[in-house]
């Protein structure tokens, strides 16, 4: 017994380097790296475009599983369904893909805020923490950011596209970035509180400190770009 442990836990490190290395890669990405304007700008419109129609995916697919199974708070309940299981995977490796975010702001020359930086490195940590151990709660998050990152790339993709009916999109995406980020961490953590095994739980807990603060840093942009404006043009 004491072998079989030993070697569990010894493929639960092998399992932490892939992250390891990509985070390593995406804090060392080579920023005097240029792209052709015009290539830049149809990488990106193809960027927007698959991360739409993969992120809307997610979001039905997930409401199909919850409407056909129900919604349902016990331990390794929707992980027992290999389609769940396999839409968690994928969008976990969704959250190394969407490092083009920050490598496509370099493309053009510029600087991406810390707040984008510290949101893929904790998206990436929280989702591969959530499937190599199982956490139940995951489709919790997951569930609502595919809606969330539906509605953000159509509106980056309209952007793009120059079309300005999306302008007015711009406010309430950071509103929903912050509804996310709060509503649905405290109905999981409610709800799970008593049904998830407490080493899993307690991963939950270690990851509301990321959750805490992206909270502060979204609700610190969402001030300075949007209240502290508005009250600057009422003046």
């Amino acid at each position: 017994m004491i072998a079989n442990l030993a070697l569990t836990n010894y493929r639960h490190l092998f399992y932490h380097i892939p992250p390891m290395l990509a985070i390593a890669g995406y804090l060392n990405y080579p920023q005097n790296l240029r792209l052709q304007p015009t290539i830049l700008h149809i990488f990106s419109v193809a960027h927007n475009t698959g991360l739409i129609i993969f992120s809307g995916w997610t979001f039905l697919s997930l409401c199909k599983i919850l409407y056909d199974n129900g919604i349902v708070f016990q331990p390794n309940y929707y992980f027992s369904i290999s389609t769940f299981d396999n839409i968690i995977f994928y969008f976990y490796l969704s959250k190394y893909y969407e490092f083009f975010d920050t490598f496509l702001i370099y493309l053009k020359g510029k600087k991406p805020v810390f707040l984008q930086t510290y949101h893929h490195i904790g998206a990436v940590i929280s989702w591969h923490l959530s499937y190599v151990y199982k956490i139940e709660g995951v489709w919790i998050p997951s569930l609502v950011n595919s809606f969330v990152h539906t509605v953000m790339y159509s509106y980056y993709l309209g952007y793009l596209l120059k079309i300005k009916q999306v302008q007015f999109m711009k406010k309430y995406i950071t509103s929903l970035q912050l509804f996310q980020l709060v509503v649905p961490n405290i109905f999981g953590l409610y709800y799970y509180r008593y049904t998830e095994v407490p080493f899993k739980y307690n991963i939950v807990l270690i990851l509301e400190l990321y959750i805490i603060g992206l909270i502060l840093l979204f609700g610190r942009f969402f001030y300075n770009n949007y209240i502290t404006l508005s009250e600057k043009k009422g003046v």
